[in-house]
């Protein structure tokens, strides 16, 4: 079969656009629909999300690195194969020098979508993107702590001072949650991880929770305020007035992988890279 895909990317150096300005030559290739952002640079045709999405292409290729792929997630329900022209690439697939025998794996359909939770965050009754990775309260302020109440459902987890707090998937508890000392967990797991940043008191430890009901973060000083970002994307000020609950998300992040084994994604790009 031949392939019909949609490409998003911020990647535009001469060599990947080299590459990529490519693929409408490829044998196996027979439609690539270009974003926006990246078709004006290689001279061809513009599309927005909507009209690659209304389309039904067979899956989008992003050209970038993780946070690439987290801003498209956050944009439209689609199914990504992501080429690493970053550093670790954690969520991507394959490195760009593999984009042939990828292009051939895909068309003789030798791969499977890994298919994994989403975080829904409403602030104020007001529901935000939805996330892949985390979302993160951080002081708006350097080297200031804030007192926050974490809640599951009714009941009181913990009330802590700290920089602050994430609430993460487990697709992104290999992300930032993981380097404030959060545990990893296996995608298959349905449960979200609540990481204090930095707390003040040893006894403050992360939790695990079930998907199944709703975390509720409060700042409890008067006056204070911070910052929320979702998956590192748009800055939400927020302060002790504001309502902020997070639940299960409604969609799904879908991933095109060519391994099923989690355990050796996490050796290849966490511990040997």
């Amino acid at each position: 079969m031949t392939l019909k895909f949609g490409l998003y990317g911020t990647d535009d150096s001469p060599e990947v656009l080299d590459v990529i300005g490519k693929l409408e030559s490829h044998p196996l290739v027979e439609t690539v629909m270009y974003h926006e952002h990246i078709a004006g640079k290689l001279g061809k045709d513009s599309h927005t999300l909507e009209e690659i999405k209304e389309a039904d292409m067979d899956f989008m290729m992003t050209v970038g690195g993780d946070g690439t792929i987290l801003r498209l997630l956050q944009e439209g329900d689609f199914k990504i194969l992501g080429i690493n022209t970053g550093r670790v690439g954690f969520l991507t697939a394959v490195d760009l020098p593999e984009l042939d025998d990828v292009l051939s794996r895909m068309a003789r359909g030798n791969y499977h979508i890994d298919e994994r939770i989403k975080l829904k965050t409403l602030l104020n009754g007001k529901e935000i993107k939805e996330s892949t990775n985390e979302v993160v309260i951080h002081t708006d302020r350097v080297a200031k702590i804030r007192a926050f109440e974490v809640y599951f459902n009714d009941s009181l987890i913990d009330r802590f001072r700290a920089d602050g707090v994430i609430v993460s998937t487990p697709t992104g508890s290999t992300c930032y949650s993981m380097s404030a000392g959060g545990p990893i967990i296996d995608p298959s797991v349905q449960a979200f991880v609540i990481v204090p940043i930095s707390p003040y008191k040893l006894a403050t430890k992360p939790y695990i929770v079930p998907t199944d009901s709703e975390i509720r973060i409060k700042l409890i000083e008067r006056g204070k305020s911070c910052l929320m970002v979702p998956d590192g994307q748009k800055e939400h000020n927020i302060d002790d007035k504001d309502d902020i609950r997070m639940k299960l998300g409604d969609t799904t992040a879908k991933f095109v992988r060519f391994e099923h084994d989690f355990y050796s994604r996490i050796r290849k790009k966490l511990v040997w890279r």
